[in-house]
């Protein structure tokens, strides 16, 4: 699924400083990722809660602010629904995961320099409010999981093949308790053209 995902999501995050990295910025000030349901290979990978819509701001990260700075964006789920008797829980959990291509260091000091490193990058912790209809709206603000280095802050980053996930509280890592992915929804829609529907071709 990640590997799908991380084709389907032409989003990058690019940091750096200078003018090479003022280049390579320059049409990335933010991303949007709309989130689905998350599903597996039987389906809905959580059998538990389902929503409504949701999604993932990204915006531009510029050094040298990451090294005091972790702030990366927002992400949001609005009307988590129970499918069943488990209460709606407080807090959800969302992780970014994806591949950083560190560039070169003119001075010798950052040892990131040049390398390639995957994994989880980013997290969240989104608070979950109730509403009268008894569905909750999830918020929280996405943060780098480290501080940037300081003898890494004249080194660009790009980040690429995203995978955003978002798991019940206390759940990340479990497939049964993944909610959430970026992704597009398509929708089926009469007529139905597996039974020679008009306009069909």
């Amino acid at each position: 699924m990640k590997k799908l995902l991380g084709g389907a999501l032409a989003t990058a995050i690019v940091l750096g400083v200078g003018t090479t990295a003022t280049a390579q910025t320059k049409n990335t000030g933010a991303s949007r990722v709309r989130m689905v349901r998350a599903h597996c290979t039987t389906g809905p990978c959580d059998p538990f809660f389902t929503f409504q819509g949701g999604s993932t701001l990204i915006r531009r990260a510029r050094q040298p602010k990451l090294v005091t700075n972790r702030k990366l964006g927002k992400v949001r789920i609005s009307s988590l629904q129970p499918l069943g008797a488990e209460p709606i829980p407080t807090a959800l959990d969302a992780q970014i995961s994806g591949t950083i291509f560190y560039g070169q260091d003119l001075n010798a000091a950052c040892p990131l320099a040049n390398t390639v490193v995957s994994g989880p990058f980013a997290t969240s912790t989104m608070s979950c409010v109730i509403g009268a209809a008894g569905d909750a709206n999830c918020n929280g603000n996405l943060f780098f999981i480290n501080f940037t280095q300081p003898e890494c802050s004249d080194v660009s980053q790009v980040i690429q093949d995203l995978t955003i996930e978002v798991y019940e509280g206390g759940f990340v890592g479990t497939p049964e308790r993944l909610i959430g992915t970026g992704g597009i929804n398509v929708l089926g829609k009469t007529p139905d053209c597996a039974s020679g529907g008009t306009g069909c071709p």
